[in-house]
């Protein structure tokens, strides 16, 4: 028998592949709401942050958490601000924003 044939298979890089859109759609519905660009003014909690972006209670929390840990946001004693990056290419108010590029595609593609 090869080593081949003893491995159990299983579905996992299928489901990775298979599911690899919801970070990106994470990042492009965080964009969509400008949630950088309102964090580039001042860093917030999250019920600051979920009634200035008109977000439901039950799940902008797990939101915020979900682009803290996607590597897109910091959370600091339940402070939310922007990284480098973010803070950078995401605030629709500096001049080196890509959103719209992202906006874009996500609608096109």
């Amino acid at each position: 028998m090869t080593a081949s044939a003893t491995a159990q298979v299983t579905p996992a890089k299928i489901m990775q592949m298979g599911l690899a859109f919801w970070g990106s759609k994470t990042l492009l519905s965080a964009v969509e709401l400008d949630l950088f660009t309102e964090l580039a003014k001042s860093p917030q909690d999250a019920p600051a942050l979920t009634k200035k972006l008109n977000l439901h209670d039950r799940s902008s929390r797990d939101f915020f958490d979900a682009l803290v840990a996607l590597g897109f946001l910091t959370r600091t004693n339940g402070i939310y601000s922007n990284t480098p990056e973010t803070e950078t290419f995401l605030d629709a108010a500096k001049p080196s924003y890509i959103g719209g590029f992202l906006l874009m595609t996500n609608s096109r593609l």
